[in-house]
């Protein structure tokens, strides 16, 4: 997270507006055309009576029970999108599809009320089994779907569903053929069962109830970002100067071929944050903040690469950062005495 003082001058001027002063629309917003072609993907697979709502609020998210899409208002203005890259990781056309399609699971769960029948049951859970935000996914399962990062199928019922049918509906998934012989595959064809059993029924419930909007946020910009600002990691409880200067280990009297390590990092650190995440099931904020905690004392250490071994560099950097997200998944910390 990038800090206030850091900010880019341009994008002083908005922090101290509210957000519902923008009069910020999903429709002829540069998200508009996402939105359009989730609902091209649903009538392509067969659900031609099913057409989320969707509406700008503060993150992504269905509203508990309710069959509405909740996205964030940053991606309706090109200017708040902008701030939103320098301060945290822009969400990419890539990442944006793969949330529709997975709140679009959500609304279709809710929609038709999925949840209530026994084959639902008995394929996911119980629909009211209690959330956990902290929940320690078994790597590697294949009882369920990888769709988003941290094996997220396995936090909830409901996310096991929203998962399962995100990866039926992306093109060319080739889900029959990659999960063939996984515990998973039931799910997914009963997706595809299920979507040709209800394509052409009517939504039992056709609309549901936003959760706040953006003409409803009255906090400001640099209030909206100063609530999700985290806390660095104390890198005094990692010691990671030794293990840094092993890592990018240049001789301080070389000049030929180096550059900072600072800067390499910086060019792969969305990448590394992605991947660490995705695989090690540790929530992505925890790892952005270690690796952003890590980036910065390189940068105060002056720490250098050969630029003929960058890829060794990045490659003992990531196995080093997931190591210490491992320790923080299994014991609750990143270093223990």
């Amino acid at each position: 997270m990038r800090t206030f003082e850091k900010t880019r001058t341009d994008f002083l001027e908005i922090l101290d507006k509210p957000i519902r002063s923008f009069g910020l629309k999903l429709e002829g917003s540069p998200v508009e055309h996402f939105v359009q072609q989730l609902y091209r993907e649903l009538e392509n697979k067969g659900l031609h009576k099913f057409r989320p709502a969707c509406y700008l609020s503060d993150e992504w998210g269905c509203p508990s029970g309710e069959p509405i899409i909740g996205i964030p208002f940053y991606l309706a203005d090109p200017k708040l999108a902008q701030l939103e890259g320098e301060m945290n990781d822009l969400e990419d056309a890539r990442e944006i599809m793969m949330y529709l399609r997975h709140e679009a699971g959500h609304a279709l769960n809710y929609a038709y009320r999925l949840y209530q029948s026994s084959e639902w049951r008995e394929l996911f859970g119980p629909f009211r089994r209690a959330y956990r935000d902290n929940y320690r996914p078994i790597p590697f399962s294949r009882k369920f779907v990888r769709h988003m990062a941290g094996w997220y199928a396995q936090k909830h019922p409901d996310e096991d569903f929203a998962e399962t049918f995100a990866v039926w509906l992306t093109p060319r998934s080739n889900w029959r053929t990659r999960y063939q012989g996984w515990d998973a595959l039931k799910k997914l064809q009963y997706v595809d069962r299920l979507a040709r059993k209800i394509g052409k029924v009517d939504p039992v419930r056709r609309r549901g109830h936003t959760d706040i909007t953006a003409d409803e946020m009255e906090s400001t910009v640099g209030e909206f970002y100063r609530l999700s600002l985290q806390e660095d990691i104390p890198l005094q409880e990692l010691a990671v100067d030794t293990d840094l200067a092993d890592i990018f280990n240049v001789s301080p009297k070389r000049q030929k071929n180096v550059r900072l390590a600072y800067e390499m990092l910086g060019q792969h650190r969305k990448a590394i944050v992605d991947k660490i995440a995705y695989w090690s099931g540790v929530q992505r904020p925890i790892i952005k903040r270690l690796v952003e905690s890590i980036c910065e004392r390189v940068e105060e250490l002056g720490l250098r690469v050969d630029v003929r071994r960058e890829s060794d560099y990045l490659t003992e950097f990531t196995v080093y950062a997931t190591a210490l997200a491992m320790n923080y998944l299994t014991r609750g910390k990143f270093v223990h005495p």
